[in-house]
């Protein structure tokens, strides 16, 4: 799945704005990246359902849930970045972001109060959503996945600024504050994993029409 299917280039000699198709997703990339945006996906989709239905939630588990949250998530941005067919450029940026959430995964196990819980994802978050979009905006047309990072990145940047002020909660309400912007990154992030699985399919369809096509 792709945000935007054209963009805009304006003609420098006539100054005139033309619509140039954007660039697509290739179905080797939709193969390499499948995989750890998916999981990405049904990880924030594990949090999120824990943050509604465990409603007895203390701070261990909120720090325990957070932690593994955070460390799995590091792990699969970590994937997807590493990639193949991902520039060289966006290796420094996002795995850095990618790094550093699972950092502070591993530091919320060790906190001693709600607030620093807090504290610890909003950094995890803030420094993993700049990442995103900062690829997206600089490295989306040599990587077309990158479009997806906008929504990501977006989404942690305004998650990390709501945990900036959540000093005051319990540890069932930062859970459900978490769990909030989790059920976004789920929803969207399972949306462009299947997207990923259609181009896979796509290419398979036509590699299988290709002989027929010939014997014609």
């Amino acid at each position: 799945m792709a945000i935007g299917t054209t963009e805009l280039a304006v003609g420098s000699m006539r100054g005139r704005i033309e619509i140039v198709p954007a660039p697509k997703t290739t179905p080797a990339q939709a193969q390499e990246v499948f995989r750890p945006v998916f999981l990405r996906g049904l990880t924030a989709l594990a949090y999120a359902l824990l943050s509604i239905f465990w409603i007895g939630a203390d701070e261990k588990a909120l720090a325990y849930s957070t932690a593994g949250f955070l460390v799995v998530t590091g792990v699969f941005m970590w994937q997807y970045v590493v990639v193949d067919s991902a520039p060289e450029k966006s290796r420094g940026a996002y795995a850095a972001g990618a790094g550093l959430m699972l950092l502070a995964g591993i530091a919320t196990i060790f906190v001693t109060s709600v607030a620093w819980i807090g504290y610890i994802a909003a950094f995890a978050f803030l420094v993993t959503g700049l990442a995103e979009l900062y690829v997206f905006a600089k490295l989306r047309a040599a990587f077309p996945p990158f479009r997806n990072q906008l929504v990501t990145g977006a989404v942690g940047v305004i998650l990390a600024i709501a945990l900036c002020f959540s000093g005051g909660m319990d540890a069932h309400a930062l859970f459900g504050l978490v769990g909030g912007g989790t059920i976004v990154l789920a929803v969207f992030e399972l949306i462009a994993g299947f997207g990923h699985r259609h181009e896979m399919k796509a290419e398979a369809a036509t590699a299988a029409d290709t002989p027929e096509q010939e014997n014609n």
